[in-house]
């Protein structure tokens, strides 16, 4: 198999956010691969012509299309299978998507995950699919989770910047609604507008004081987090605020800490690389410490964390959530989830109006002809239609920041 032309970039550049040294290469599938360990990513097919079809099809352009959503999906060794049903169960060809399998990965793993990505005639056509090829050590308990999230939001917003929300999903998430639904619910809402879970406690400051160092920061492979012996005093230039380490950002909010006009998420960002499981507050402390974002938060992630065994009746009746954690003992589970709710086959992606429409027109339709479908259609059920009105209900209702709980 050849694997078409692909463009990588430097990865020192992209966490600088500097000028980027752009190689267009075509090579073989072995030498192709190889690649991998030295760059940053690689997409599916031609960019430029993917950016002139979307751009063709009107993506983000007209009035009342629905967002774009922007997708990390990211995962360790032994996650590769999870991660493409993840992808699959997520897809849309108005999104865009990023994957990672972190150092813990082997190379034949993170070689079979990109391999899987070109060779998927859907994915190379729309060429919204794209994998880091250069592994890095991440633990999700210290600063290297926390650096992986803003390298991947980096990432992103150099592969496109015509998306509206950035969403993480791990290799143990699955969604709850399809993308129809989440696509028309997030058509209502205003595209500032942030998802952030606040927790209402009392001991932030003292949780920060213990020094945590992370070896995932400067070593190779994953390594758990270790406590110094000493303290160090609170911030007193900033408040510190706790929550969900999961979160729905806007491109704006994003754009501000990616670009870096003001220089507390970069101070932030150092502070809390000493910080365990810093995902718990950089975001909810970084929005409340900047007077253009402290009105732009839901306090909510829409998220639900599954409980071991429960059964898929508890998640029908959920209606404000739209990612579950699953355990991976719940495999079953999810196969409900993929026959009830998503109505997705065993290998195939979740269908939308987008295929639908252009497949009912014609027997004779050519069904690999994506180019011709109109992918922003957008087909609500009515879960979707109630996932929509909670939501604006949910953003009129945004939170607004205290100085201290």
């Amino acid at each position: 198999m050849k694997l078409q032309s692909f463009v990588v970039f430097s990865n020192t550049h992209l966490k600088l956010l500097a000028s980027f040294v752009t190689l267009l290469l075509v090579f073989g599938a072995s030498s192709y691969l190889q690649q991998q360990q030295q760059q940053g990513y690689y997409p599916t097919t031609s960019k430029a012509r993917n950016m002139t079809k979307k751009l063709n099809n009107g993506v983000g352009k007209r009035a009342g299309d629905g967002p774009v959503l922007a997708y990390w999906i990211y995962g360790s060794s032994g996650d590769g299978e999870r991660i493409l049903r993840v992808l699959k169960a997520s897809y849309h060809p108005r999104n865009e998507y990023l994957l990672l399998l972190d150092s813990s990965s082997s190379w034949e793993e993170r070689r079979d995950l990109a391999v899987s990505i070109q060779s998927d005639p859907l994915f190379s056509e729309f060429n919204n699919v794209n994998v880091v090829g250069r592994s890095y050590a991440v633990n999700q308990m210290g600063g290297s989770g926390l650096a992986a999230f803003l390298h991947a939001s980096a990432l992103l917003l150099k592969i496109s910047t015509n998306w509206d929300w950035f969403i993480t999903l791990s290799a143990s998430d699955y969604p709850l609604m399809t993308q129809d639904d989440i696509l028309h619910a997030f058509t209502m809402l205003p595209r500032d507008l942030n998802f952030v879970h606040f927790t209402n406690r009392s001991n932030e400051n003292e949780q920060v004081k213990q020094v945590v160092v992370d070896p995932s920061l400067y070593n190779r492979e994953n390594s758990p987090v270790f406590y110094a012996t000493g303290t160090r005093n609170a911030p007193n230039t900033f408040n510190i605020f706790a929550g969900s380490p999961w979160v729905i950002l806007s491109r704006s909010l994003i754009d501000f800490v990616v670009k870096g006009w003001d220089n507390l998420p970069r101070k932030l960002l150092m502070y809390m690389s000493n910080v365990a499981s810093p995902m718990e507050f950089y975001f909810q402390t970084l929005i409340c410490n900047s007077p253009g974002f402290q009105n732009t938060t839901v306090d909510s992630d829409l998220r639900y964390v599954m409980s071991k065994n429960e059964s898929l009746e508890a998640v029908l009746l959920l209606m404000n959530k739209m990612v579950g954690n699953f355990q991976k003992e719940d495999d079953h589970v999810l196969m409900e989830v993929d026959n009830e709710i998503l109505n997705r086959s065993m290998n195939g992606v979740v269908a939308g109006k987008w295929c639908l429409q252009r497949r009912n027109e014609s027997s004779r339709a050519n069904d690999d002809d994506y180019g011709n479908w109109d992918i922003n259609s957008v087909e609500p059920s009515p879960r979707g239609v109630k996932m929509g009105l909670t939501l604006s209900r949910l953003a009129t209702q945004r939170l607004t920041c205290p100085t201290t709980f």
